[in-house]
């Protein structure tokens, strides 16, 4: 009766979503509400409603939201959401998922000491390390074309079933197709795989690529609203950098990469007494990025924001014509905050 009452209200609140369209029986599709989806491309449509035993839930792999149903409606279509539980209510169910809370261990909030690692977690098994693949491998071309620093490779794994890997990870193996993608590990302080990003590796045909999502972000816990890529790296007595991507981390010196919305709201307190930059994007153009740098404007924090003369999208980018050193040392240069960082902003933003 759930998987009943879940469908009629993805069908309800379908009349305001863009792009709608039921791909399967059990998955649904759709532009993302939350973040606008793509900027660039309005035919872009990352997200999706899955079943997931007798529940629907919402992912998106642009802004990298996971919530239930009745958070998904509490968010876009609060009447509805009303309506909602209360149906659920009336069939001897209170409206949300099943999920229960973890006890203490918080995932990714390490402490000062040095988290000790075990052996490769069980989760990776079935995938292939980059450090054991040939040059030749479409894995190892793709990192070399991105120009991933060698000493990097262990941290990066190859997999030819993301399908197969992701039912391992969070339980569900309906929303992604069997398709190979480089696989990168998100850590907590045991050394547990507690997410990944999946990133898109047959992008050369265009039609294809098209139709292929680029990055998957996929959690064990989908209540988690924050990841935070490479703890375990940096030291928190130097100063910190953060990034929006994992690859552009490995750029960087002493640097972490953060995911979702959620990372915003509150520093690991792993980080408590660090110093901070945070790099994002340089998409002017972008309104999830600017609301981003506006945000940590209002929060006092140090924000690298790209000078005029810099054209590439973000780091990656970058290192086709300048070395590390350089783009390091462009973020200090470029670093704001207070009133400064807020006039800068408005700058840039005209760009």
């Amino acid at each position: 009766m759930s998987t009943y009452i879940d469908k009629k209200f993805i069908n309800m609140v379908s009349a305001q979503l863009q792009n709608f369209k039921w791909k399967k029986e059990n998955l649904a599709n759709c532009r993302c509400p939350i973040c606008g989806d793509s900027s660039k491309n309005k035919n872009k449509a990352r997200g999706f409603f899955y079943q997931k035993g007798n529940d629907f839930f919402y992912k998106c792999h642009n802004c990298s939201v996971g919530q239930n149903l009745y958070n998904f409606l509490k968010d876009v279509a609060p009447s509805l959401c009303k309506e909602y539980s209360l149906e659920r209510y009336r069939n001897g169910e209170n409206g949300k998922s099943n999920y229960k809370k973890p006890k203490e261990e918080d995932l990714f909030r390490f402490k000062n000491s040095k988290p000790k690692f075990k052996k490769k977690d069980k989760l990776l098994d079935g995938l292939v390390c980059l450090t054991e693949l040939t040059d030749e491998h479409v894995a190892v071309k793709f990192a070399n074309m991105r120009m991933i620093p060698k000493q990097h490779f262990k941290l990066l794994y190859y997999t030819d079933d993301f399908t197969k890997f992701a039912g391992k990870l969070d339980g569900d193996n309906t929303l992604y197709g069997k398709e190979e993608r480089l696989v990168i590990p998100f850590f907590n302080s045991h050394g547990d795989v507690v997410a990944c990003q999946g990133r898109a590796l047959n992008m050369a045909d265009e039609v294809r690529a098209r139709e292929t999502v680029k990055y998957i972000t996929i959690k064990g816990d989908k209540s988690i609203d924050r990841l935070w890529y490479g703890l375990w790296r940096v030291d928190p007595k130097k100063r910190v950098y953060v990034v929006e991507g994992p690859i552009d981390s490995l750029f960087l010196e002493n640097a972490t990469a953060m995911v979702g919305a959620g990372a915003l709201k509150e520093i690991p307190l792993r980080f408590g007494n660090s110093k901070m930059t945070y790099i994002l994007d340089n998409e002017p153009r972008n309104r999830q990025i600017c609301a981003y740098i506006e945000k940590l404007i209002e929060l006092d924090r140090d924000v690298c924001i790209w000078p005029d003369n810099i054209s590439e999208k973000d780091i990656n980018d970058m290192v086709y014509r300048m070395s590390t050193r350089k783009i390091q040392k462009l973020i200090d240069d470029n670093t704001y905050r207070g009133l400064e960082a807020r006039l800068r902003f408005r700058e840039w933003r005209k760009v």
